[in-house]
Parts: structure tokens; sequence; C-alpha cells
């Protein structure tokens, strides 16, 4: 009987040993090609070893480890997952308003399409009720799947200001919904209490609304919204907590206004001078710049679909021409430039790959559209320790494409595979919206 229960015993120590192992997750990874970082030239016939979720060799040669899952990506170029710089959260019709609870549930189907769109991590610039902060703290508790979420929380706006999509008649006042809580501001008091709200609820970066914008009711974007006093305000409130700004800034005197504040990033920039451009190189500011949306969506389907006047059409299209100037001169002077699609991430809609294509047709370089969506946006992101290369120490984050997207981006547009942190998932490719 002793000897009974010394076999058995050794079975259960054998059987502990190898259920310790299959929960290790060791996940081996053949690659055709593999930029495993886009400024430097890619490994042929590579391979990587993912365990536990995060990257632990990289190189040709590599021995398979033992019990290790195997995944054959021999046929095609891998690189790393892309980040998105800036987006939002699609929550239905884009003038709809959805109830807080039903708005957060589609919010899971946005952070999963993106996901499965090959986006490990996403910046969100602006989103209603902190839904942002929450999906950000339900992914990373394991509730729901999605990629690292930086959380805004609400932008730094003013009433009637963009972003503001609320329309009512003057005898309707909103003193309730008018609030810093809600990101509102009408003096540099507002100000600082708007954005140490913000962060007392979980935002990890601080978005303001420098200038108007084209979508909003109220506004243009030729006109500027907060004083050089209420940014300078949310610059130093938000530094002193060590998080970056996001300014959205679409003219001149708004781009100049926010840099001389001191913000990290400028989103849009769509109206560029060498003055600009100079401040931004001394000091180290990121351009967002957005193209595709800006260039390519608004003034085209993109801003019919979203039933905009002829008037803000116009506007528009305006706006598209300058943005493309602008965008040309960041490019020639050498701008620090990070990826970001402005996109809701809508079941089926664009993603930050149709931002790189846009980038590339009106002058960026393909090599330099994927430094932007990875190498920059996880510095951008301050997620550099986790994401942007394939390297060991990192997190096994790798998409798979058919050809070379070095020397043709479009190759992005059908994604054959997408591992997030050593898992396969389905890949997303679909671009019929949802209904």
């Amino acid at each position: 009987m002793s000897k009974l229960r010394f076999v058995l015993a050794l079975w259960l120590v054998a059987v502990s040993g190898l259920a310790a192992h299959a929960a290790s997750g060791v996940v081996f990874v053949r690659c055709g090609k593999l930029i495993f970082d886009a400024e430097r030239p890619p490994l042929t016939n590579a391979a990587v070893v993912i365990t536990d979720g995060k990257i632990t060799a990289v190189g040709t040669d590599l021995a398979i480890p033992a019990r290790a899952e195997q995944i054959d990506l021999s046929a095609y170029t891998v690189l790393p997952a892309l980040l998105d710089a800036h987006t939002h959260l699609w929550s239905g019709s884009s003038f709809g308003v959805p109830s807080p609870g039903l708005a957060l549930l589609r919010g899971t189907r946005a952070v999963d399409y993106a996901l499965r769109s090959g986006v490990a991590a996403m910046r969100v610039l602006h989103s209603e009720d902190f839904h942002d902060v929450a999906l950000r703290d339900a992914i990373e508790e394991g509730t729901i799947a999605g990629p690292h979420i930086v959380p805004a929380a609400h932008a730094i706006r003013v009433p009637g200001g963009h972003g503001d999509f609320i329309s009512l008649p003057p005898q309707f006042p909103l003193p309730d919904y008018y609030t810093p809580l809600n990101g509102f501001v009408t003096s540099p008091a507002d100000t600082e209490k708007a954005v140490r709200l913000q962060i007392m609820y979980g935002a990890k970066v601080i978005k303001v609304m420098a200038s108007g914008g084209l979508v909003s009711p109220h506004d243009s974007p030729d006109t500027q919204l907060l004083s050089p006093e209420e940014l300078r305000v949310v610059v130093e409130q938000a530094h002193m907590a060590h998080l970056k700004v996001a300014s959205h800034a679409e003219n001149l005197p708004s781009i100049l206004a926010s840099l001389q504040a001191g913000v990290d990033s400028i989103e849009h920039g769509s109206e560029l001078n060498e003055e600009a451009v100079a401040l931004m190189k001394q000091r180290g500011v990121t351009l967002v710049p957005t193209v595709n949306m800006i260039a390519e969506e608004l003034p085209g389907a993109g801003g019919r679909r979203l039933g905009l006047p002829r008037d803000v059409l116009a506007k528009a299209r305006e706006l598209a021409t300058k943005h493309v100037v602008s965008f040309k001169l960041a490019l020639q002077s050498g701008v620090y430039i990070a990826a970001g699609s402005d996109e809701l991430y809508e079941p089926g809609g664009a993603t930050i790959r149709d931002e790189l294509i846009a980038d590339v047709k009106h002058g960026m370089a393909p090599r330099d559209a994927l430094v932007a969506a990875t190498r920059h946006g996880a510095e951008l992101l301050s997620l550099s320790g986790l994401l942007g290369t394939v390297e060991v120490g990192k997190e096994g984050n790798l998409i798979a494409v058919d050809g070379d997207p070095l020397t043709d981006i479009h190759v992005l547009e059908s994604i054959r595979a997408v591992i997030y942190q050593g898992r396969s998932l389905t890949p997303a490719n679909g671009r019929e919206r949802s209904q």
C-alpha cells in the first residue's frame, strides 16, 4: 500500500510539472521575414519565442522549446503589432445619444475590433462618462479583451467648442453638464479643476481642445478656443502628475499657443509654418497628423456619411488642402511623427492601417509610416518598454501580412495573423460599416 502511495505521489508530481509547463504558455513563431524594428533591416527565416506573453528569444536558428505551441507564419512578413496614438470609441450613430450603459457596451466591441485589427495599444483622446478609463480597467483585469488603453477621460474644452455636440435652445440651460468634471472650462481656475478631476478619475494623458474643428455643430477649425493662460494651466497640472498633454490644434495661432504652453503633442496640426515646426523640433513635440481623417474621410464619403451640411463639407475640403501642405512641410522638416487615426473603431470600419496608407499617399515613405505606428507610437504613449519592436522582454504582440510593407504599405489592408501576448486571435479585416 505504501508503494502504491509512493507511485501515486510520483505521478502527481509529474502531472503537476506538465500542467505547470503547459500553463507557462511557450509559443514558437516561425517568420518568413521579420521586421523586428521598423528602423532596422529585417531578418529572414527568423523565429520568435514567447513565454507567458513576453518575448524570450528572437533570431535565426532558434531551437524549438519542448512542448511549445508552434505557429507557422513562414509564408508571411511578421512585424510588431501597431499602436494608434489618436482614437475615440464607437458608441453607435455618430450623432446619436445612447444611454451610458449602451455606449459602454458598444465600446467593448470597438476595443475588440481594434485588437483583432492588429492594434496593441490605443490612446483614447476624449470619451464621455469616463468610458475609456472603465474599458482600460476591464481589459487590465481580464474581464474583456482589448489592447492597452491610454485614456484621456474628458477633453478640456469650452462650452460650444470642439467636442460639444449638445445643441439645445437657450431656455434649456444645462448647468449640471457644463462642469469641469465633464471637461468644460471658462477660466484658468476651471481649467485647473478640470485637469485634476480627469486625473483623479483615471486619465493617463490630458487632451485639450485648443482650436475648433469640423464636426461639432458650434465651432470651426479656424477659431482659437482656450487662452494662453488656460493652456499653460493645463500643461502645468498635467506635468505635475507626470502626464503628457495632447493638443487638438488645427490653425496656426492655436498651434503656436499650444507649443508655447509646453504641450507634448500636436494633434492634426493643419496649418504648420516654419516657426511652428522649428518650435516642435526644438522642444521635442510629436505631431499626430491624422491625415486619413482630415484629407481623405471628412472631405469625401466619410463627411457625407456623417451627414455634414454642405457648408461644413466645403470647409472640410478647404482644410484638407491646407492639411496636406502642412503635413508635407512636417515631413520635409523632420518633425517627429506618431501615427493616429482619429477613428472610433466602429466594427468593420477604418483603423490605423488606413492612416498609414494615407500617410504614404501624401508623401511619407512606407518605412517611416511603420516607424510612426510602432516605435514612435510606443514612445509617445510611454509604452516603449512593452511595445513598438520585437525584442526580448517586450510583449509578444505580432501581426503577419502577405508581401513587404516596407515597399508596399497596402499589404496592411489584409492581415493574415494577429498574435497578442502570445495568443492567436482571429484577424479583423472587414471594411463594411456596422448597420
